[in-house]
């Protein structure tokens, strides 16, 4: 029997190129060779081995990512001045992730944000999901790709650097219907800017709807006050 294959991808970009900070990605006419650092990040209650993976542009602008929910854990930029920031909320600890379940930073799946009732009806069939806000699913239903521990399967450096993690959902898990195969791409550029990108592939007809949970303070988390001393200014002809 051979398997109904359908495939997704989606691609989301921030970072010091679009925010408007970070130092010339050019040295002395030259490019800069990209760094991509893989380490240890802690073991998780079943004993699983988190690894952490540190994109860096070589001119301030690092990324941080676990493989424990595919997760940005934090991204630090220079302010036009060069005074860098973590700009990115989340936990100082792999432990600290699997403890709280807050989505800072995850790679969220299969379902982003509430289905009502947990049900849906695919090609006539319905399905239940597992209600974890209210009467609503959220994000999956309280176990899902946050809560996988991603494998790591290549991390490169030199005139960009990357990470790729992938994760396998079975058929049925949390109430979807077919397997997924996800793929999360983290790339950084010379400029700084971090590119995300989102990959599946599927058994049979589902529905899917991923993407990074990543909250910013673009003042820095550490930000006496928090966000709530920002002020954002939007360009519009109407409210």
């Amino acid at each position: 029997m051979t398997k109904r294959m359908a495939s997704i991808g989606v691609a989301l970009a921030f970072g010091a190129g679009v925010l408007g900070a970070g130092a010339p990605a050019l040295a002395g006419g030259k490019a800069e060779k990209m760094q991509a650092l893989r380490t240890e990040a802690g073991v998780l209650q079943d004993g699983g081995r988190v690894e952490a993976v540190e994109l860096s542009n070589g001119h301030g602008v690092t990324a941080r990512i676990l493989s424990y929910g595919a997760t940005l854990q934090s991204l630090t930029v220079p302010d036009r001045h060069g005074h860098l920031a973590d700009v990115v909320l989340g936990h100082d600890s792999a432990a600290a992730y699997e403890k709280v379940q807050d989505y800072f930073g995850v790679t969220v799946g299969r379902y982003a944000n509430r289905i009502a009732h947990g049900r849906f009806v695919l090609d006539g069939v319905a399905h239940q999901l597992p209600l974890n806000d209210g009467p609503n699913s959220l994000h999956g239903g309280g176990q899902g790709f946050d809560r996988a521990n991603w494998k790591v399967v290549s991390v490169s450096a030199g005139a960009s650097a990357s990470v790729v993690l992938e994760h396998v959902s079975p058929d049925g898990e949390m109430g979807y219907p077919g397997e997924v195969a996800a793929k999360v791409t983290y790339a950084m550029d010379q400029k700084g800017a971090l590119t995300i990108t989102f990959e599946a592939t599927t058994t049979r007809p589902t529905v899917l709807n991923m993407t990074n949970h990543a909250l910013f303070n673009l003042a820095g988390h550490c930000t006496p006050g928090g966000a709530l001393q920002t002020r954002l200014t939007i360009p519009a002809h109407r409210f």
